[in-house]
This record gives C-alpha cells, sequence and structure tokens, in this order.
C-alpha cells in the first residue's frame, strides 16, 4: 500500500514538465498560427466619431436642398417671453368712431356732394339745401326788422346828440331813444339765439346781418372729429371721416333733426379679444407689470403683427356663446393707399377694418439668454429632440455639390406656434450654422439613407 503511493510522485512530476513545455511553445509560435491584424487607421482613433453608414449625419444635394427650401442660418441667442395666444377682430370704438350728420332746419335737397365710401375731412361740405321751414323764415325776417329799426334808432341818436349838447333838446329824449337801443339790441341777441336753435350755424347769421337779405340756401359740412380723436403728431391727410351711408337724396325734404348721413373715423379701433376665465388674471397680472399685447393678422409667411399694445379694458359680462371674457386692446390705424374718381372724390384705403380677424398675444413666462429657433428646426423622433447642425465644409460630386447635416441633441423649455426655446449646452454653438427649418424632411433623409433607400447618403465616417 505504502509502495503504490511513493510511485505516483514521479508521474505527477512529469505531467507538469509536460504542461509547461506546451504553453512555453504556443507562445512563441502565436505569430505563425494567427494573423497579423491591420493597424489602426487615424479616423477610428478618433473618440466618439461616426462610422460609415452613420445615423447621425446626412448627405444633401444642394439642389436638394432648393427644391426643398432648406433655410440655413445661425441660431439667436435672446430673452423669450412664453406667451397666451387667443382669437380676436377688429372694432370700432363705440361712440368715439361714428358721427351721425342731422338736418340743422326743414329744407329741400338741391345737391348731395358725398358718396358712400368716399374719405372726407371736418369741414367739407357735405349737402346743399334749400330752406323750406317757415319758423326760420320767419325768425330771419324778424331779425331783418331788428335790423332797420336799430339802424334808424341810431340815426336819431346820431341828429340829437348835437342838439343836447347845445341845450335846443332835452337831455332826456336822448336817453329815453337809447334805452329804446338798448332794448332793440337785446331783442336781436335773442332772435340771434332763436335762429341758431332753427339750425343756422353762426356764419350763416352772420352773412344774413352783413348782406341784410333772407338766405334761400344752406350748405351742411361735415362735423369736427369726435373729442379725443387723433394727435397733435397725427399728419394732417391721416385725418379722415368715411362716408358710411347716406340717408338724404337728391329732391327730398328733410325735417328739423333728420338724418342725412353716418360718418366713421377709423384712425383709432380696438381689438376684441376672447380670453378664458383662467386667462383673465393672468392678463391682469401682465398689464400690472407693463407687459404689451402683440396683435397678429393673417398665418404663415404673410402674417403681421403689431407689438406694444396696451389694454383698453376686460368687459364685465361673459359671452353667453363662448363662455369667454371680452378684452379690448387699442391700436392706431394706418392708411395704406388712396384713390381719385373723376369727380375728384377721395377714398382711402385703412390698414385696419372693422370686422377683420386677428390673434392677440400676451407674455406669461419669459426665459433669459436662450438659444430660440423657428419651430420648424427642431425634429422629434420618440424621446428624442434634435437639430441640424450644418457642417462647414462640401463636396463636388457628378451629381452636383453634396452639404453635410449632422443631428445635434438639445432639450427643448418651450414651443409655441412659431418658435421652440432650447436649453443652451456645449453641443450647441450659436456660432454656427444650422438648418433653419425642414428639420423633419432632413430626418426622414437621415433614416432613408441609413437603410439604404432614397436619394440621401449616410455621412463619412471621418471626423468633422
Amino acid at each position: 500500500m505504502t509502495s503504490q503511493r511513493t510511485n505516483i510522485w514521479p508521474t505527477l512530476a512529469l505531467c507538469t514538465i509536460l504542461l509547461g513545455i506546451g504553453c512555453t511553445t504556443g507562445f512563441l509560435l502565436r505569430p505563425v498560427i494567427l494573423p497579423p491584424s491591420s493597424p489602426e487607421s487615424p479616423e477610428d482613433a478618433v473618440a466618439d466619431a461616426p462610422t460609415h453608414g452613420s445615423t447621425s449625419i446626412v448627405e444633401i444635394l444642394e439642389s436638394t436642398m432648393e427644391n426643398m427650401d432648406l433655410k440655413t442660418g445661425k441660431f439667436e441667442v435672446r430673452d423669450y417671453a412664453q406667451k397666451i395666444r387667443i382669437p380676436a377682430k377688429i372694432v370700432e370704438r363705440i361712440p368715439q368712431n361714428r358721427r351721425r350728420v342731422t338736418s340743422p332746419i326743414g329744407g329741400h335737397v338741391t345737391k348731395v356732394l358725398i358718396a358712400e365710401g368716399q374719405a372726407i375731412k371736418p369741414g367739407d361740405k357735405l349737402f346743399k339745401f334749400r330752406i323750406t321751414d317757415e319758423s326760420l323764415a320767419k325768425a330771419q325776417i324778424e331779425l331783418l326788422e331788428l335790423l332797420k329799426q336799430i339802424d334808424v334808432g341810431q340815426q336819431k341818436i346820431d341828429r340829437l346828440k348835437p342838439l343836447v349838447e347845445s341845450g335846443v333838446v332835452a337831455r332826456k329824449r336822448l336817453l329815453d331813444l337809447e334805452l329804446e337801443q338798448s332794448t332793440l339790441e337785446q331783442q336781436l341777441d335773442t332772435n340771434k339765439q332763436e335762429l341758431i336753435q332753427l339750425g343756422m350755424d353762426r356764419d350763416g347769421i352772420k352773412n344774413l346781418i352783413g348782406q341784410k337779405q333772407l338766405m334761400q340756401t344752406i350748405d351742411i359740412f361735415a362735423p369736427d372729429l369726435p373729442e379725443g380723436s387723433g394727435d397733435s403728431t397725427q399728419p394732417e391727410d391721416q385725418k379722415y371721416y368715411t362716408v358710411e351711408s347716406i340717408q338724404a337724396l337728391e329732391g327730398t325734404n328733410q325735417a328739423f333733426g333728420s338724418s342725412l348721413c353716418e360718418l366713421t373715423y377709423h384712425d383709432d379701433l380696438l381689438i376684441e379679444g376672447l380670453a378664458y376665465e383662467s386667462d383673465i388674471d393672468k392678463i391682469s397680472s401682465a398689464n400690472e407689470t407693463g407687459l404689451n399685447f402683440t396683435a397678429q393678422f393673417g398665418e404663415g409667411k404673410t402674417m403681421e403683427s403689431r407689438d406694444k399694445l396696451k389694454l383698453f379694458k376686460i368687459e364685465n359680462h361673459v359671452d353667453s356663446q363662448s363662455q369667454t371674457y371680452p378684452i379690448f386692446v387699442e391700436i392706431k390705424n394706418e392708411i395704406v393707399g388712396k384713390t381719385t374718381d373723376e369727380n375728384n372724390r377721395n377714398y382711402v384705403n385703412w390698414k385696419f377694418k372693422p370686422g377683420q380677424r386677428a390673434h392677440l398675444e400676451f407674455p406669461i413666462e419669459t426665459w433669459k439668454d436662450q438659444v430660440v429657433v423657428p419651430l420648424g428646426a427642431i425634429a422629434r423622433e420618440g424621446p428624442e429632440t434634435f437639430v441640424f447642425l450644418k457642417i462647414s465644409h462640401t463636396h463636388e460630386g457628378p451629381e452636383g455639390t453634396t452639404h453635410e447635416f449632422q443631428k445635434v441633441p438639445v432639450k427643448v423649455l418651450h414651443t409655441d406656434k412659431y418658435y421652440a426655446v432650447l436649453a443652451r449646452s456645449i453641443k450647441l454653438d450659436p456660432l454656427e450654422n444650422y438648418a433653419l427649418d425642414q428639420a423633419y424632411k432632413l430626418n426622414l433623409a437621415l433614416k432613408q439613407a441609413a437603410g439604404g433607400s432614397g436619394g440621401a447618403h449616410a455621412g463619412h465616417d471621418h471626423p468633422h
């Protein structure tokens, strides 16, 4: 038993020696058994460099970019305010924007000097009347009779003065005549007021006294602008009424106080917006802190806006149909064109017209010093949002010039209908050029290129 255990040790020693010889031989013969690996290229040595068939870089032909209407440029870094956008429309300021011209006397319309839609200024002639009002004619006759009596009385006074001074006539006679003259002049003032009440203006009364002839006709003029309309800096050629409607036609008889025409003044208008109840407190807070409104007209590329508009009022009733709260913002109108017809009548084309659709925006939150990009510059795929950096160099090929765009992941802070606010980061360099729109199409082209379809190509495997 002891002899058998003693004989095992030489065998184990021999196996250990043979195993060591085998391992040494295998290590020495490794270059012969395995082929040498190719040396690492400089491009492969760049960390995080995209490989061939990259899913982050896409090549686009210049002609394709033109067909896509793809625009490139630098992103803005600025403050951006989150805004609430509500539907709105242009409305008139009632009653400031409307003036009704009424007949100052009873008369016959002999001439209508205006046309509907015509632009007129304060003081322009509107109608010619032939006076048919008997009370007005009678008041004129009475005034002319008073004038004759006053003239006769003054002549008597002038004759008596030398006689009184020489003692031929008693002074009491002169005093009686002067008292009668004073009474007549007081009656003249009363008659003037009566003529004004009957519709004759002060210029007409002045002409009646000066010419001492009964007035047969009268002109009706456009009134002064509504109180508070316009401003001292407003040019004179901006101060126009528009003839909205005409009620008095040539050949018709008009009673005192009857409506002749209606004028509108569209230089100062209001924008009526419809806000939800949850927005009213935000609107009030924005107004108290001095923030102003922006009005937008039209949509897309044709949209125009007007900034720094002030809140006029918040209505104290709710629209029963939409359950919204009307708010009103002031806006100054603009004349964009004028025309003249064959009768030398002027017509003005105002920029903003009552009933015109619009939108109102007001700020509720502001981001400071962030990257603001057009909404079309971002693309989304699952949880990821990114923009496309335009790589500076190009490639020339048989099909033309090729441009490269690389996906850059971004963090979106806010989006609205037109813009996206992106958080600033090391990867997002605002000094570089980016695709300002069509990001969705670029991403689609990138996926097609990675899948081997479409006209776009995946980016090279060299670093940029």
